[in-house]
């Protein structure tokens, strides 16, 4: 054995017993790894550990590769020599593929002369003869890594600690923990820090030379390990390999024959070159899933770039491409560059190929396989939209952004999906047509799934244009769908008219998803506009559709649009069964968003069961979801129903964080949030502080439900101001509950017709009027039978309270006769009789009542405009605005603008708790004017909100 090696093995507990496993089997045993990987060192550690009776003997034929091998214990010629004494003998031959082909023949003699002799070889190939066993020896972990660069770095006087921990992480990981690498780097710790070290990696041969003086020359550098492998390759292997550096992190077969194959290297031959590469150690495979994998390590790759065959590659890699690609498209430029430029080509357009294949198949069958080849793909369909945005065909990006639309969303990645779409435009380059018209189509769909329905509007307009100017009629079906949809924010009735055209044209060619889309839309849309039978069904018709075309994606949607109605309708178990159905798609096909969907709606069920620790639970992982997923019109939804959650417990504190939150998210254009968090704010200060601090929030969330013309959620505005304005206003309470329960009945909440029949019953109960309140009381109680729907526990003191009253006002046989009597009524029934015996009719007095347009006439007005600039502003006449300003002025009870202005300012100091010692209940954002309701009849939302 050499003597002037040493050192201490780090990392290689775990390897260096296997082996010992394997050598007390098998008479030979060859390590083979990557350059760099520690080979020889843990031949080295093993041999010096090994107790062998016969003796240790080594050999380096890099060293000395011209002498002949002979059996431990003979001389030349066979005659006795200096050998090992009795017993088994271990001989280590290091770096066996510089003479792979001799070994393969003397090894099998030496072990057939000697029997008790065990050889432990070291190569980057394994040897291939019989009886050997490959031992593969893999870079060390990132971990690992980091102690051994700590421990080489302080034997040079250069301790590592905490601070540099990430630096130090960071220089092993871009070494793919390859030893040698990493001692090479902890050498230059010497003059440069563990974060300069690693921003130098970029050019690591250059940095990563100067090893050991007494190593063999092929550890004295990065470069020399790499390139003493890489000069042994024949020139097909040479040109496979410099093909591959393309690839961005992994690869499988499929792309190798479809990006590399070509010119010198034939199609036939990429899976056998492949395979010597392997076998070289120069690609990394990997077995472990349904598909075996490849990639190259980074250091592999860096050498590979530079040599002659992969030169040009590295100039397209580096941003340098342009001159490339028109090389390689009109035969200019020189060899390299021409060879790198149509290599760069082919990888463009095979992934946009591949992506849109996958888009096709995601959206008409099975989802699942083709969004995991898509993730698996994605590292490379990034390098590709990096290259397209830098001076690569912008075409070619284009299409692969549009395929990747369903991914993003799915994934949850949407605001890298419209920052990619956004490169794309401003690189230029793309001519109107069909991929422009999808990719612009793509940039509204991401925007309204973010929640920017200004931008989304816009962007579908553009799309629907450049669709009738091709005569492309499934891109206009397409378009125009994205744009009720958008309409269904804030129009749900004339928008599920034109969806209901759009359904009625048939199915796009081969069953495609958005045949399906109208459907889905018409029903979210009918589901806002209060229509429950008609959404079920327009969501029934879409279910059966993507059962019909095995659409995955489209099941799985149209399954939780449903399942919402369910609820809406108290159908707990059938929403439960479809959520649940929702939630296992999501999971098959890693879609976060529906993952969200279908939790929340699992913990909305739950909780109307009387569950609240499950739905907690359900809950919790909803907003985590839907945080994943990047969306904050999703996450709003989450927020909502968590915080709805809290109220009816009681955790007025928590919940009041939540509906801040939600507000928040609603920016300063989006009403739906906006009255969603109010309501909810309205609610937990009645609960924490009291009904006057909540009344104003309850009465904002009412005026911007309006905004939104979304039935359901206008209706539980009105409950909350019912709720809040019960002790101070019984009058204005029962109109508010009064309209609460009349939408809530013609809608078919089963549930929330319930609450409303025990809000009249209570305020019947403050009256005295106690055998009206008792056969409301009756009637409440009936349905819940049927529903199967406990009272919230916050709502119990309050309940407890009116009938203890109304038993006390009545006595026990005249309560029961009247309870009975109510409990005989059916929901239309005992709606009627709430209407017919509700007492004094208060006229919704407030800000509350006012209309959308008087609303924003006098948001207009309170910041000073005049009746000629709110009317250019609402493109109306000036005498329409001062007819509006009458009304409102007669609804508030003020007299003149100074009034308006002064009550808005007040209104406004409530909203944000400045003159409150809760402290503020929203954010802080200023008020300003802005353009109301598209004459055209798209989204549109005043652009202030709340604000001082």
């Amino acid at each position: 054995m050499p003597t002037d090696w040493s050192g201490a093995l780090i990392g290689r507990d775990a390897e260096l017993a296997g082996l010992r496993d394997l050598l007390g089997s098998a008479r030979l045993v060859t390590l083979t790894g990557p350059p760099g990987v520690g080979k020889t060192c843990l031949a080295h550690a093993y041999a010096r550990a090994a107790g062998y009776p016969g003796g240790v003997w080594f050999h380096d034929l890099a060293a000395d590769p011209g002498i002949p091998v002979t059996v431990p214990g003979d001389g030349p010629g066979g005659t006795p020599g200096d050998g090992p004494g009795e017993g088994p003998a271990l001989l280590v031959l290091d770096t066996c593929e510089r003479e792979a082909d001799r070994c393969a023949v003397t090894v099998p003699a030496l072990l057939r002369a000697r029997p008790g002799l065990v050889v432990l070889a070291t190569s980057r190939e394994p040897l291939g003869v019989p009886g050997e066993v490959t031992c593969r020896l893999a870079p060390l972990t990132t971990a690992q890594a980091a102690r051994l660069f700590a421990e080489r770095a302080a034997a040079r006087g250069r301790p590592t600690g905490p601070e540099t921990g990430a630096a130090v992480a960071e220089v092993c990981r871009r070494l793919d923990g390859l030893p040698l690498a990493v001692e090479l780097a902890a050498a230059r710790s010497v003059m440069l820090s563990p974060g300069q070290i690693a921003e130098r990696l970029d050019d690591p041969f250059r940095l990563l030379a100067g090893g050991s003086r007494t190593a063999h020359p092929r550890h004295r550098s990065l470069e020399a390990a790499i390139g003493w492998s890489h000069a042994m390759l024949p020139d097909d292997e040479r040109l496979l390999l410099s093909r591959l550096t393309v690839f961005e992190d992994g690869f499988v077969i499929d792309d190798v024959e479809g990006v590399c194959a070509g010119g010198d290297i034939k199609a036939d031959a990429v899976v056998d070159l492949l395979a010597r590469l392997v076998s070289r150690s120069l690609v990394e495979c990997d077995t472990a899933g349904a598909v075996t994998g490849y990639r190259l390590l980074r250091t592999v790759r860096a050498y590979a770039r530079r040599e002659p065959h992969a030169g040009a590659v590295t100039g397209a890699v580096t941003g340098a491409v342009t001159g490339t690609v028109r090389g390689a498209v009109t035969g200019t430029g020189d060899e390299a560059a021409d060879e790198a430029g149509a290599v760069r080509l082919r990888h463009a357009e095979y992934y946009a190929a591949l992506a849109e294949r996958a888009a096709e198949a995601v959206t008409t069958g099975a989802a699942a396989p083709h969004l995991d080849r898509v993730e698996a793909a994605y590292a490379n369909m990034r390098a590709v939209l990096r290259w397209c945005t830098s001076g690569g065909p912008p075409m070619v990006g284009a299409r692969l952004a549009s395929a990747l639309e369903t991914y993003w969303i799915v994934r949850g990645r949407l605001r890298e999906g419209r920052g990619w779409l956004a490169s794309l435009a401003a690189a230029g380059g793309m001519v109107r047509g069909e991929v422009l018209a999808g990719t612009t189509l793509s940039v509204a769909v991401l925007s309204c799934a973010l929640g920017e329905y200004a931008d989304a509007t816009a962007a579908c307009r553009r799309a629907l244009e450049m669709f009738r100017e091709l005569g492309d009629e499934t891109g206009q079906t397409r378009a125009l769908a994205v744009l009720a949809g958008l309409r269904t924010m804030s129009e749900p009735v004339p928008a599920s008219r034109t969806l209901t055209e759009l359904a009625e044209r048939g199915p796009a060619p081969a069953g495609h998803v958005w045949s399906g889309v109208p459907l889905l839309l018409l029903g979210q849309a009918r589901l806002a506009a209060g229509d429950l039978a008609g959404a079920r069904a327009a969501l029934e018709r879409c279910v059966a559709a993507g059962r019909r075309h095995g659409s995955e994606l489209s099941l799985e949607t149209g399954l939780l649009v449903m399942a919402r109605v369910a609820v809406y309708q108290g159908a707990y178990a059938e929403a439960e069964s479809a959520f649940r159905q929702g939630l296992a798609a999501s999971y098959r096909m890693g879609d976060v968003w529906g993952r969200a969907a279908a939790l929340r709606g699992l913990g909305e069920v739950a909780a109307c069961r009387g569950r609240y620790g499950p739905a907690a639970e359900r809950l919790a992982e909803a907003v985590k979801a839907a945080r994943s997923a990047g969306s904050p019109p999703l996450l709003g939804d989450c927020l909502d129903t968590l915080g709805r959650t809290l109220l009816d417990v009681g955790e007025y504190g928590a919940a009041r964080e939540v509906f801040a939150e939600v507000v928040e998210l609603g920016g300063s254009t989006a009403a739906r949030p906006a009255a969603m968090g109010l309501a909810g704010l309205g609610g937990a200060i009645l609960g924490s502080v009291g009904a006057s601090a909540a009344l104003t929030f309850a009465e904002e969330a009412v005026a911007r439900a309006r905004e939104t013309d979304d039935r359901p959620l206008i209706r539980w505005c009105l409950f909350v101001l019912g709720q809040v304005t019960r002790r101070d206003d019984p009058a204005r309470a029962a109109s508010a509950h009064h309209a609460a329960l009349r939408a809530g009945a013609a809608m078919g909440l089963r549930a929330q017709t319930a609450d409303s029949l025990e809000a009249m019953a209570g305020l019947a109960a403050g009256q005295r009027r106690h055998e009206h309140a008792a056969r409301l009381f009756g009637a409440a109680q009936s349905s819940r039978d049927r529903l199967g729907l406990p009272r919230p526990p916050a709502a119990g003191p309050q309940y407890g309270a009116d009938l203890a009253r109304v038993r006390a006002g009545l006595g026990e046989e005249r309560f029961a006769a009247a309870w009975a009597e109510g409990t005989g009524l059916d929901v239309g029934q005992a709606v009627g009789y709430a209407s017919r015996g509700r007492g004094p009719r208060g006229q919704g007095i407030g800000w509350a009542s006012l209309t959308r347009a008087e609303r924003q006439v006098a948001l207009l007005a309170s910041g000073g405009l005049t009746n000629r600039e709110i009317g250019a502003k609402l493109f109306v006449s000036p005498r329409t605005v001062q007819a509006q300003l009458s009304s409102v002025f007669a609804k508030l009870g003020l007299s003149s603008r100074r009034d308006l202005a002064r009550e808005f300012d007040s209104r406004s100091r409530s909203l944000l708790g400045r003159d409150s010692p809760t402290g503020p209940a929203v954010p802080a954002q200023r008020d300003h004017p802005g353009e109301a309701e598209d004459p055209q009849g798209g989204v549109a939302h005043l652009t202030g909100q709340l604000g001082g």
